[in-house]
């Protein structure tokens, strides 16, 4: 099997998923998500690699914790948690105060790509993750 064949049968299977439950749903919902945004963080916390974004965070990372949490909620079809809680999904506005340049973005994206890897979400639904990741990660750049 060729691996654009591979990559067609991942879509087409997600597609099928997709007709039945939320992304949300998929990613095994409150537990699926929080284990994604824990590992994200202790990556982002651990590994020297991520040091360059993790130096824009407050040395508690407990409240980011509970907002990529109540956002990805939302954003991927669950509760809107951040949305109910802010009155806003606005991202920008909360990051303005830092240097976001191509570099933050992709270490973010790293970041992010090893997590869902880490807690194990099916290959399907982060090659349909990733394009929408990247592009609210641009949106982020300001530098």
């Amino acid at each position: 099997m060729t691996t654009e064949t591979a990559s067609h049968q991942r879509r087409e299977q997600l597609r099928a998923e997709l007709a039945e439950r939320t992304i949300y749903e998929l990613l095994g919902g409150e537990t699926g998500i929080k284990a994604i945004v824990d590992r994200f963080y202790d990556l982002m916390d651990g590994d020297s690699e991520f040091a360059p974004i993790r130096a824009m965070h407050a040395p508690d990372l407990s409240p980011m914790r509970t907002g990529l949490y109540e956002f990805l909620s939302g954003w991927l079809g669950g509760p809107p948690l951040f949305a109910m809680r802010t009155g806003s999904v606005c991202l920008t506005h909360a990051h303005a105060p830092f240097a976001i340049d191509a570099e933050a973005r992709d270490l973010w994206l790293e970041c992010i790509d090893r997590a869902m890897c880490d807690t194990e979400v099916a290959e399907r639904y982060r090659e349909a993750l990733m394009p929408a990741f990247t592009g609210m990660a641009e949106m982020m750049r300001n530098a």
